[in-house]
């Protein structure tokens, strides 16, 4: 029996697909993206659709579960 996926109707997105928020930091001009993305890679995908310039003045990062209270 296959298991139904519920699919959003405005973003076309899994809801069962446990996907992570990751930032883009621009340590130059202080500039903070916030992106969903599946994992690392498709972070790095998303990144490079951007084609930002001037790469090294940009950090990613990711939100993880158990932030510190």
């Amino acid at each position: 029996m296959k298991k139904k996926t519920k699919v959003h109707e405005e973003c076309g997105h899994n809801e069962e697909n446990n996907n992570s928020v990751y930032m883009f930091h621009n340590i130059k001009n202080n500039i903070h993206l916030f992106i969903n993305a599946d994992d690392f890679e498709d972070a790095i995908v998303q990144f490079d659709l951007c084609n930002f310039s001037n790469r090294k003045e940009w950090r990613i990062f990711l939100e993880t579960g158990q932030q510190p209270a």
